[in-house]
């Protein structure tokens, strides 16, 4: 769905949410949108930084005690590691920013894979990942991928900022983004868990290399243990377009204000140093710095898309994205159900359509 102006550009629904079934997909079918959670969470906990319960330079543990004392497992060339203290602690900024060194469990880094060892025996132990806050201060016990603030790295980041969200406000992640997000905005369809009366509307996702195969994952029907700030979310266009225009109107849509228009300038500028934008290097990066959980457009030649210097938004590891753009007045979302992604297969031919479009 793409808005311009307050308009309606275009908004198309193609293909199956179930190609077994032949259930087309619609304006009502409801995606897991994975890693487009984050930009939701950084909004929520963008509240309380209003309110001045946090600067975004404090360390992690203040909010979260796990924190307390990092350690890096230090790569070593035999292909073993070794545990040293860190020289500094983790902040929230740098958790903001992707610099924090915390890894996604499926890294191919020591630290990932201690946190994937240390994972799966807690799973084997009590048969369940704790809850948010117990989660987070674990990760936070466990070995950083590099000294804090080094490098830009992909990975449990937002999570641990739904944790401090959770701390922060003394509500669990999903009541408080329902109450403070959700509720406000009109987004019914937008939560960590689908209601059993919705279930069928959730979208199949597909192992597109792998002639279609549908994944036979299961979704919750019922508020989770664990609520991932970086991924958990479920959501439709229309709902997260809502939220995308809310973020490009300066905070604050049909009268209701979420966030403040110099908070959305702060989230949506480009954060990095040279040193970390050195290690920004993933190909649908290209052209782009990183701001508070969201992308941002610095180089559309660099890019190589014919867009805009200033356009923000993020993706889903299931081919999901979206975008403001507010030179041009205009939010596109974008939901799908590919495994994997390939953002880069498809997301610059939507670019370069929406973009050439425009009068």
């Amino acid at each position: 769905k793409i808005i311009r102006k307050g308009e309606t550009l275009f908004q198309g629904s193609f293909g199956y949410a179930n190609l077994k079934r032949k259930i087309p997909i619609s304006e009502s079918t409801i995606y897991p949108i994975a890693s487009m959670s984050k930009v939701i969470t950084v909004a929520g906990i963008m509240r309380l930084y209003e309110q001045g319960l946090f600067k975004l330079w404090d360390p992690v543990s203040e909010y979260l005690p796990g924190f307390k004392h990092p350690t890096i497992a230090l790569e070593k060339p035999d292909g073993g590691y070794e545990i040293v203290p860190a020289k500094g602690e983790v902040t929230l900024r740098q958790l903001f920013t992707m610099t924090s060194g915390v890894p996604y469990a499926g890294h191919d880094t020591a630290a990932a894979r201690i946190q994937r060892k240390k994972g799966d025996a807690y799973l084997a132990e009590h048969g369940t990942i704790p809850p948010t806050v117990e989660y987070c201060n674990l990760i936070g016990e466990l070995p950083l991928a590099f000294e804090p603030g080094e490098k830009w790295m992909y990975g449990f980041s937002i999570d641990v900022l739904g944790a401090v969200i959770e701390v922060l406000s003394g509500k669990t992640l999903g009541e408080y983004l329902k109450e403070t997000i959700f509720e406000p905005l009109g987004m019914k369809d937008t939560g960590f868990f689908v209601p059993q009366e919705k279930q069928s509307r959730i979208a199949t996702l597909y192992h597109i290399r792998d002639g279609m195969k549908p994944d036979d994952r299961t979704y919750p029907s019922q508020k989770p243990v664990f609520e991932s700030g970086g991924g958990g979310l479920f959501s439709t266009v229309e709902d997260y377009s809502r939220f995308a225009q809310m973020l490009l109107r300066g905070g604050c849509l049909d009268g209701e204000r979420i966030l403040g228009r110099k908070t959305i300038d702060l989230i949506s500028r480009d954060h990095l140093t040279p040193q970390q934008q050195a290690t920004h290097s993933w190909d649908t990066q290209r052209g782009y710095g990183y701001g508070l959980g969201v992308r941002v457009m610095t180089n559309p030649e660099i890019a190589d898309i014919n867009g805009s210097v200033g356009e923000w938004g993020w993706d889903g590891a299931f081919g999901n994205w979206f975008c403001v753009d507010p030179k041009e007045d205009l939010t596109c979302v974008y939901l799908t159900t590919n495994l994997p992604g390939d953002h880069y297969r498809f997301i610059p031919k939507l670019m370069a359509s929406m973009y050439a479009s425009l009068d």
